[in-house]
């Protein structure tokens, strides 16, 4: 794993930053654009938000390679890296989190993931249109699951 992936992954700039004055009625100066102004304005940023944008393709790809190693290797590879004692660095193993199911339960050769506080099991990857990691209980091993959706049934004529 690469020594700055936790800066490739988080620090890339926010959407809805504006950086550069635009030319036009919002960034008119004149005196004719301040008559029309309203004459309160709220403290907030009408019509605009900011957002997180974080770069999650490099963890991705680095889990992808991996597919087919002990998951253990791999996990102490990301540990070598990335420190618990950092927010930043732990976020990413938060991510990892998000992307790898540790304990899966295979039902019928299908990896499954247990919902939380109701005793039932979901299928991994067919809520997701990226690839969805897992470990093999059986041999410990990365795997990855290919994202696919439960099919409809066809339409009755």
């Amino acid at each position: 794993m690469r020594r700055d992936m936790f800066e490739v992954i988080i620090e890339r700039p926010r959407w809805g930053h504006q950086g550069i004055e635009r030319k036009g009625r919002r960034g008119e100066r004149t005196a004719r654009a301040f008559e029309r102004a309203p004459t309160k304005l709220g403290m907030g940023r009408p019509g605009r938000t900011k957002q997180l944008n974080e770069n999650l393709a490099p963890l991705r790809r680095f889990l992808r390679k991996h597919v087919g190693r002990p998951w253990g290797r791999v996990r102490s590879e990301m540990s070598a890296v990335l420190s618990m004692s950092s927010a930043v660095q732990k976020h990413v193993l938060d991510h990892v989190k998000d992307f790898v199911e540790e304990n899966p339960v295979m039902i019928d050769g299908v990896p499954h993931a247990p919902i939380p506080f109701q005793g039932e099991y979901r299928r991994l990857g067919w809520w997701s249109r990226k690839p969805v990691f897992y470990v093999c209980p059986r041999t410990g091993l990365l795997r990855m699951v290919q994202p696919s959706r439960p099919k409809r049934p066809a339409p009755s004529r």
